[in-house]
């Protein structure tokens, strides 16, 4: 026998709605612990100084500019993957790359719509050095 199943529901982001939305919208929205102030994007669950999430009070929300730096990546038949340390967060991010065609050491941040949010990157060519 064969029977089709379709569930229609909503599951809440939690505390890290913000930062789901900033994904869908292309904003890389970073986590600052305001203990020691060190930023982590993809946001971390605890910091280092051992603020927990469980305290608001204990972590903010900041924009980053949504650059980074590739530090590593990886390209196979699942498509292209990055290790990359974003501007102004203290910790690296996985991310997929959306170009992986594109060789390049720098980075940018895409939007990936409502419905799928994940970190994805768009690798920019290296700039080219002209001589006068």
């Amino acid at each position: 026998m064969k029977y089709q199943l379709v569930l229609d529901y909503h599951l809440g982001e939690g505390a890290l709605g913000p930062y789901l939305e900033g994904l869908s919208e292309g904003a890389a929205l970073a986590r600052q612990c305001r203990r020691c102030d060190r930023v982590t994007f993809p946001p971390e669950r605890s910091c280092t100084c051992q603020s927990l999430d469980n305290l608001p009070a204990s972590f903010g929300w900041k924009t980053l500019a949504g650059t980074a730096t590739v530090i590593h990546r990886t390209d196979g038949l699942g498509g292209g993957f990055a290790l990359v340390r974003f501007d102004g967060a203290d910790n690296m991010a996985v991310c997929r790359i959306s170009n992986p065609q594109e060789e390049g050491n720098h980075a940018t941040l895409i939007a990936t719509g409502e419905y799928r949010p994940a970190i994805t990157i768009e690798i920019l060519g290296e700039a080219v050095e002209t001589i006068d």
